[in-house]
C-alpha cells in the first residue's frame, strides 16, 4: 500500500458524502450513473469507510464482471463473440462509468464495438472508483491487467489501452507501476510484465499536465479560507470535500511521489516525476475544443471545457511527454463528447 498522505489544518468534514449517498436510493433508474458521480466527488471517503457504494475496480465484458482466474474466466467469456489474442481495454474518466463510451443516437455503439468489428480485437472495459488517488487506481489496474493476461484463455499477443480524461492518467500510472519494484520488494508474479505486450495507447481529452478547472476550484477554496468570514469558510470547506482523485487532476499527478512531496492545497506546480513511456507502444493523443477555432482565446483558456490542448498533448514545462506521438484536435467537440464522437472514432480507426 502507498504511504498515507499527510493532512493539512483544515477540518475534516465528510457529511457531503453521506448526503449524496442517501440520495442514491431516490434514483433507481440511474443508480450506476449516480454512484459514479458520488464516487468521483467523495470516492476516497466512501472507500475509507468501506461503504457499499464505493465502486470496486473490475474489468468487464459488456455488462459481465470478469473473474480473473484461469478456472472461471473462460466460462464468463462464453457470451463474448470474439475472444482472441488481441485485447483492448477502455478506461473511463472522472464521475463516469463505461456508459460514457455509448454513442448518443446509438447506445449499442461504442469505440469498443467499432474496434471489434473493424479490427477484430476483444474489447473490455474498466469500472473503478474515480475519487481514489490516481496512483492508487494505477497500481491496482497494473495488478488486474497482470491477472487478466495470465488467465486469458488464449496466449495474449497484444494489449491496447484507450483512456478518456482521468482514465488516461490511470493508464499511464498503471504502465509505470507494472514495471517497477512494488512495495516490500515484490514484483508482479510473471516473467515479463504485460506492458511488453502493449502496442497502442490512445489518450482522449486527458489532462496530462493538469486540469484548469480543478486548479480554479483549488484557488477559489484557498481564497475563501483566507477571508475572516464564517460563511465563506463554510463554502471553502464544501469545495475542500472534493475527492483526492479530483485534486490529483490539478497537476496530472499519476505517481505517489507527485502528491506525497507536494504541500496539500499548493497553488503552484512543482517538478513532476516523469515515468518513462512504453517504448514499443504507439501513442495517439486527442484533444477537443469548445470553439470552432482551436486558437480562439476562449479555447486557449478552457480547451474542451475541462482540458486544454497543450495539457492533452502532453506539452510540459519539462519537455514533451509523448515525443513522436500522433496528435489530433477536434474543433467544436467538448470534453465528454470526445468519448463518443464519430469523427474521433474515424481518426482512431485511420491511425490504428
Amino acid at each position: 500500500m502507498p504511504p498515507v498522505e499527510s493532512s493539512d489544518e483544515r477540518p475534516d468534514c465528510s457529511s457531503g458524502a453521506g448526503t449524496v449517498v442517501r440520495l442514491l436510493a431516490t434514483l433507481p433508474g440511474r443508480r450506476d450513473d449516480v454512484v459514479a458521480i458520488a464516487n468521483g466527488l467523495f470516492g476516497d471517503t466512501l472507500d475509507d469507510r468501506d461503504s457499499r457504494f464505493a465502486t470496486p475496480m473490475t474489468i468487464r465484458a459488456g455488462d459481465t464482471r470478469l473473474p480473473l482466474d484461469r478456472h472461471t474466466l473462460p466460462e464468463a467469456l462464453a457470451a463474448v463473440s470474439n475472444v482472441g489474442p488481441r485485447i483492448s481495454v477502455l478506461v473511463h474518466g472522472l464521475m463516469s462509468n463505461e456508459s460514457i463510451w455509448r454513442f448518443p443516437n446509438s447506445p449499442s455503439t461504442t469505440y469498443g464495438t467499432l474496434l471489434a468489428a473493424d479490427h477484430g480485437v476483444t474489447v473490455l472495459s474498466l469500472r473503478y472508483n474515480t475519487g481514489r488517488r490516481i496512483s492508487t487506481n494505477g497500481r491496482e489496474l497494473a495488478h488486474l491487467l497482470n491477472r487478466l493476461v495470465s488467465a486469458w484463455p488464449v496466449r495474449v499477443q497484444e494489449v491496447n489501452l484507450i483512456g478518456h480524461s482521468m482514465g488516461g492518467l490511470v493508464i499511464r500510472s498503471a504502465c509505470h507501476y507494472a514495471r517497477r519494484v512494488w512495495p516490500l520488494g515484490r514484483r508482479l508474479p510473471i516473467g515479463r510484465p504485460w506492458t511488453s505486450k502493449v502496442r497502442r495507447v490512445v489518450l482522449i481529452g486527458v489532462p496530462n499536465t493538469g486540469a484548469g478547472l480543478e486548479a480554479l476550484v483549488n484557488s477559489a477554496s484557498a481564497a475563501l479560507w483566507a477571508l475572516p468570514v464564517p460563511a465563506t469558510r463554510l463554502v471553502g470547506l464544501g469545495l475542500d470535500q472534493r475527492s483526492a482523485g479530483i485534486k490529483d487532476l490539478r497537476f496530472g499527478a499519476i505517481l505517489d511521489e507527485d502528491w506525497l512531496e507536494r504541500v496539500p492545497g499548493a497553488l503552484h506546480r512543482t517538478p513532476s516525476h516523469r515515468p518513462q513511456r512504453l517504448r514499443r507502444a504507439d501513442h495517439f493523443v486527442i484533444a477537443g475544443s469548445v470553439t470552432a477555432d482551436p486558437e480562439h482565446p476562449v479555447a486557449r483558456v478552457i480547451g474542451d471545457a475541462f482540458v486544454t490542448s497543450p495539457s492533452a498533448s502532453g506539452c510540459s514545462p519539462d519537455g514533451e511527454l509523448f515525443p513522436g506521438a500522433t496528435s489530433r484536435t477536434f474543433p467544436g467537440v467538448t470534453h465528454n463528447a470526445l468519448a463518443h464522437h464519430p469523427e474521433v472514432y474515424e481518426a482512431i480507426d485511420d491511425w490504428w
